[in-house]
Order: structure tokens, then C-alpha cells, then sequence
């Protein structure tokens, strides 16, 4: 909890002790975490609240904690038995799926890497009705690997039929798993676009989990670069206000092998963009205005 002051830590204890969360559990309030003892074992880390807080105006805290709590515990309680069962018919329901950091799930699945600020790469099971993040003892018992393959596979197959496309910006929206196609990018691209090479990466966006948006970046484009960041960012902000399953405001550049990864460059604040680009990114853009 070093994000937080001394006595911020005291005040967040405090909270944990009287949040009706915990109603009907008894629970021990350690330095960096809750433990419940009763009816569950659970226990429920203070990493990620303490994050959210620190950026919390402080008379907003009950509230979110409470609301941390009670969605981590859901997360940690909910029944399983499906998920135990045989592992070739978990496999068939596994998926990779992006997931806010915010929303607890790190407490419940310590495998989930950060594959930029504030979202998290984790593996969801999908129920008829629902669907849930694997936590670490469902990995454990399947294998991390196998189901890592399978979740990449099955992610695969949640790419749209349709798609929009205006100036070479791509815009996919379905299923729950749509905004999780960056975790399969290079793919993606040659999927819809039918280029097997992206030397540059692209531009992509996921403001929610139903929506995805890409522009490949190509030779001899700066000014398409430029103008489809401009779209996707609008385009990005509006989703994303207007969704109630948000994932992300910002615009991304994807970055190919051997370097990988996803890199912030700007977000739309409802009057224009505004950019944070890197000295690769500003490389980039030389890059292809010279080709």
C-alpha cells in the first residue's frame, strides 16, 4: 500500500473492518490484505484498491471500497463446478480476455499480467450466461500453457463477420470478446485486411468489450497516421462514454516483434487530442514519411 499515506492505510483498514461486504463473514483485517475465515477462504489483497484510492477525492472511499469488495468476493465465491471439470471440455470454453485492473480480478487471479496501465491479460471461462475469470487454483489444475493456447485459439474465432472501414480505420464490434482482439493483432490485420505484414504495428483501440478499432500503419502515410489517430480517438471517446462495459479511452500503438507490447499515444478530451508520443513512436511517423 506504499501508494498511499500512513494514515490513509489506517483509514483504509478501518474501512474494510465495517464494509457490509463482509456482512455474514468473519474476517481479519491484516497490514495488506482481508482475510475471510468464514464461510469462504478467501484472501482479498489491498494492491489494487489502495491504486484506485490514491486517485479517489476522499469522501468517495466508503463507496469504493465497498464496491471492490463486494465484486471481488463475487469473483472468488461463485460456483465452480463447471470449471473443475474434465480439462478437455474446459478448454472448449476458455478464452484470453482483457480485464480493467480496477475491478479486483487481480486478487483472485495472480497470473493475470499487465499488458498496459490499467489492463490486465487474464483467462475468462464462458458460461451460457455469464462469464468468469479463472482464478489461480482453476489454472493450476488445467495448466497454465494449455489453456493459454486454447484462450488464444477460441479468442480467434470471436472475430466479426462485419466490420466498418473508412480511411483504412477498422471498426469491429459483437460478441464480449471483440475488444480482446489486440491480443491477437497480427492476426487480426492479416484477417480483415489480408496483409501478412505490419513492420510498423498499428493503431488500435479497445473502449469496450464489444468494440475493437485498428489503422495499420503504413509506408508513405504520415498524414493517414496522423488523421486516423485523430478518428479513433473521437470515435474511441464516444464508445467508451457511452458503454457500460469500458475498457479503455485511450488510443494505443501496437508495437511488432521482437519489441511487442502496447504503447499509450493519446486520448481524445472531447475538444481534440492530445498525444504523448515516445521518441519510437516519433521515429515511426519519420519512419513512413520517408519511405
Amino acid at each position: 500500500m506504499h501508494l498511499l499515506t500512513a494514515a490513509q492505510q489506517d483509514r483504509l483498514r478501518h474501512l474494510a473492518r465495517r464494509s457490509p461486504a463482509f456482512i455474514g463473514m468473519r474476517v481479519i483485517v491484516h497490514d495488506d490484505h482481508v482475510e475471510v475465515t468464514h464461510p469462504e477462504s478467501l484472501e482479498l489483497g489491498f494492491e489494487t484498491l489502495s491504486a484506485t484510492l490514491a486517485n479517489t477525492p476522499a469522501g468517495q472511499w466508503p463507496e469504493v471500497v465497498d464496491e471492490h469488495f463486494q465484486r471481488t468476493i463475487a469473483l472468488g465465491t461463485q460456483d465452480s463446478s463447471d470449471i473443475e471439470g474434465p480439462t478437455e471440455v474446459v478448454l472448449q470454453h476458455t478464452y484470453l480476455r482483457l480485464a480493467p485492473a480496477d475491478t479486483g480480478v487481480a486478487d483472485v487471479a495472480s497470473y493475470a499480467d499487465e499488458i498496459t496501465p490499467g489492463l490486465l491479460r487474464v483467462l475468462a471461462f464462458d458460461r451460457p450466461e455469464s462469464i468468469v475469470v479463472m482464478r489461480d487454483e482453476d489454472v493450476r489444475r488445467h495448466g497454465f500453457d494449455q489453456l493459454f493456447d486454447a484462450g488464444l485459439e477460441n479468442l480467434a474465432g470471436e472475430l466479426p463477420d462485419r466490420y466498418l472501414e473508412s480511411e483504412g480505420v477498422y471498426y469491429l464490434q459483437g460478441s464480449d470478446y471483440v475488444g480482446s482482439l489486440v491480443l491477437v493483432i497480427p492476426w487480426v490485420i492479416e484477417a480483415v485486411t489480408g496483409v501478412a505484414d505490419a513492420p510498423h504495428g498499428a493503431l488500435v483501440a479497445m473502449p469496450a468489450r464489444d468494440q475493437f478499432l485498428f489503422h495499420p500503419i503504413r509506408d508513405r502515410d504520415t498524414a493517414g497516421v496522423l488523421a486516423a489517430l485523430d478518428e479513433i480517438g473521437q470515435l474511441t471517446a464516444e464508445c467508451h462514454a457511452n458503454s457500460a462495459h469500458q475498457l479503455s479511452s485511450r488510443v494505443y500503438w501496437w508495437r511488432p516483434m521482437p519489441v511487442g507490447g502496447l504503447e499509450t499515444v493519446g486520448h481524445h478530451n472531447g475538444a481534440g487530442m492530445v498525444t504523448y508520443y515516445s521518441d519510437d513512436f516519433e521515429d515511426v511517423l519519420f519512419t513512413v514519411g520517408i519511405n
